[in-house]
């Protein structure tokens, strides 16, 4: 007949929760053994160990777990270092190469400073990148739109490229439009003082110097840029007082001006009117309303709103 309590050894096995389940199972085989009254040939003792190693999880030995213990921590910094270098590596690539942007939201202006001091006034829809190089970073950019640059005099070039052009300076203040929307893929260049070289982006051997006070411009058709120009630079640059200058302008590039600026949508409905140029100085900033009145007032057009968009005819 079996025991009354287990074999002490096998209780010290199990926990405390553990050994109450052993004993009660223990119980209830002594009690299936009296009832039974002849279980000759079976040895309860035998027959729990044997239970015990079906029910119990292999341990692993000693040997298993120092080998073990010695080898992963190695495996786990050597693990980390590879991950680490590749992250480092992959944010180094995304920090020097992929294009840093700055850009004025339709209706609205920007204007910021970096610590070099070089100052940029962003147009409504406007938007410059430059990649965070090791070499000269911001002082090389991409414009797109119109920007307004101080920028102070310094042996280290500032040069501005967009679709048709690239503009070199040393030190001055200027102001360079072009839009991608174009259909001329027009840059112009206004100089306010100090000294800036443009060239065309087919032939950029070819710069031509530009004198305060002048204007400039290539577009795509252009292996040189066009013969300088005076122009008055306060009109040049009313839109940073929020006013307009068109000069010679069509009305559908006058119309995607008026967009940016007032993040609406204007439709013309009649392209002779699409084509017609437009020269008109609005020196002081206006509804989007007013504006159109005096458009319509200069080219004897009729307007219409509807359901938030402005259509000219």
């Amino acid at each position: 007949m079996a025991s009354k309590k287990p074999d002490i050894k096998v209780l010290k096995q199990f926990s405390g929760e553990d050994q109450k389940d052993v004993l009660l199972i223990w119980e209830k085989a002594r009690r299936r053994e009296q009832a039974a009254g002849n279980l000759s040939g079976i040895n309860p003792e035998e027959e729990w160990m044997r239970l015990q190693k079906r029910i119990r999880p292999a341990r692993p030995t000693l040997h298993m777990r120092s080998g073990r213990a010695r080898s992963s921590p190695a495996k786990t910094y050597a693990f980390i270092a590879a991950m680490a270098a590749i992250l480092l590596g992959g944010f180094l690539m995304w920090y020097l190469f992929v294009p840093v942007s700055i850009e004025a939201p339709r209706g609205a202006f920007t204007t910021f400073k970096w610590d070099d001091g070089v100052q940029v006034e962003l147009n409504s829809g406007s938007r410059i990148t430059w990649n965070r190089n090791l070499s000269n970073g911001h002082r090389n950019l991409r414009l797109h739109g119109e920007a307004y640059f101080e920028v102070p005099a310094t042996r280290e070039p500032f040069v501005v490229e967009t679709m048709t052009a690239r503009v070199e300076v040393l030190g001055t203040r200027f102001n360079v439009r072009s839009w991608s929307d174009d259909p001329l893929g027009r840059t112009t260049l206004t100089l306010i003082d100090g000294r800036v070289r443009m060239a065309s982006l087919l032939q950029p051997e070819a710069r031509v110097l530009l004198l305060p006070g002048h204007s400039i411009h290539v577009d795509l058709h252009n292996t040189e840029p066009g013969e300088p120009q005076p122009v008055d630079t306060e009109q040049a640059l009313a839109w940073r007082s929020h006013g307009f200058y068109f000069s010679s302008i069509p009305m559908s590039e006058v119309a995607a001006e008026l967009e940016r600026r007032y993040d609406s949508e204007i439709i013309i409905d009649n392209e002779q009117l699409r084509n017609r140029k437009l020269t008109i100085y609005l020196p002081r900033p206006a509804d989007l309303e007013t504006i159109i009145e005096t458009i319509c007032f200069v080219t004897d057009c009729r307007y219409e709103e509807l359901e938030g968009q402005v259509y000219l005819y």
